[in-house]
This record gives structure tokens, C-alpha cells and sequence, in this order.
């Protein structure tokens, strides 16, 4: 099912809020972006929770994170499955990573929330948990 406008609306600003936080090196405001319950997968791992992602944050490099439009569809009045590429690359070493996030999310009180997100990166055959695979 397709999301009304006003949820493809949301829906899109808190991906690029996602974006942006990161970018603006705001750990506090990308966490908020998460359900408290959330789950983040990535290199193999899953990161859970806000004090995860908190976690995760520390030893994560910093860099550009440009995130094409999502694929939303609802799953549900008040949940939804997107699916977004993305390209980051890192502040120091200029090395560029491109990936497609899968996630779940869910709407709160305060808004859409990401309650899952999957980081796969795109390799030469196609997609893999490690971008050196």
C-alpha cells in the first residue's frame, strides 16, 4: 500500500534528518530519529537500542551521507518498510562507500521512528554485510 502524502512527507524528512544529523556530527538528534527499541544491522552486527546505536556512534567514522529518495510502502496504518540508497564518504580518507538501507519503521508520538535499519553495502556482486566482501 502506498503512503499518503503527508506520511511520504514525513516519511522523507526523517530519512534526511537522518542524513543530516550524521553529517552535523548531532549523535543526540540521530538517536532520536530510533525507537527506543530499535535494532541496527550492520557489518554483521546488530546494534540495539539507544544505548546501542550510542555505542556503535563512538567507533563509527565521520563523513557525507547522501541518501537518494526512499521506496516507502505501508505495511500497516501506523508502520511502514522503506528501502533508500546511499552514498557516504568518509571525512578523512575521501573513501566512498555505497549502500541501500532496508528498515521497518514505525509511527510514534512523536512522529515516524526507525525501528529497524539494515546497512547492506553494494559490491561488485551485488550486496554484501561488508563492503569488502
Amino acid at each position: 500500500m502506498l503512503p499518503s502524502p503527508e506520511d511520504q512527507v514525513a516519511i522523507g524528512q526523517l530519512l534526511a534528518r537522518y542524513c543530516l544529523a550524521l553529517d552535523l556530527d548531532d549523535i543526540e538528534a540521530w538517536v532520536d530519529l530510533f525507537t527506543p527499541d530499535a535494532s541496527y544491522e550492520v557489518y554483521g552486527r546488530s546494534w540495539d537500542g539507544h544505548d546501542g546505536l550510542r555505542k556503535m556512534m563512538r567507533g563509527a567514522p565521520g563523513g557525507l551521507h547522501l541518501g537518494g529518495p526512499p521506496v516507502i510502502e505501508m505495511t500497516g496504518p501506523d508502520t511502514a518498510s522503506t528501502t533508500q540508497n546511499l552514498l557516504f564518504v568518509e571525512r578523512e580518507t575521501a573513501i566512498m562507500r555505497r549502500s541501500v538501507y532496508t528498515d521497518g519503521l514505525r509511527r510514534t508520538a512523536d512522529g515516524w521512528r526507525i525501528a529497524r535499519r539494515r546497512c547492506q553495502f553494494i559490491v561488485m556482486d551485488g550486496l554484501a554485510d561488508r563492503p569488502d566482501e
